[in-house]
């Protein structure tokens, strides 16, 4: 690719990330976003306070959809993901226990 295509190209997806950002499509939630989502008082997945940054940790590094997980932030009850999205949530519960187990029994 030559130089003046390069720098169009690079132009271009500058754009493209800023214009999302300006627009508030932020991308992935952040672990800190869904941890205080989870611990504040009236959650759409309500997580012991000691366990939240674990958990939270788990849902940014899984396979979830970026929507999935705002939705889970702006506490979004009516949101409806896609069964393949309802699935790898389910699936997800055996690795929140496995790699959280320790910080669900502290208190």
């Amino acid at each position: 690719m030559d130089p003046m295509k390069k720098t169009l190209a690079a132009s271009l997806t500058v754009s493209v990330l800023v214009m999302t950002a300006a627009c508030g499509g932020g991308g992935r939630p952040s672990v800190d976003e869904l941890r205080d989502s989870m611990v504040s008082g009236d959650t759409v997945i309500p997580v012991p306070e000691q366990a939240a940054e674990c958990f939270a940790e788990v849902l940014v590094d899984s396979d979830l959809s970026d929507e999935t997980l705002q939705a889970i932030v702006e506490q979004d009850e009516d949101y409806e993901g896609s069964d393949e999205e309802q699935g790898k949530l389910q699936d997800l519960s055996a690795d929140v226990v496995e790699q959280c187990a320790g910080e669900l029994g502290a208190e």
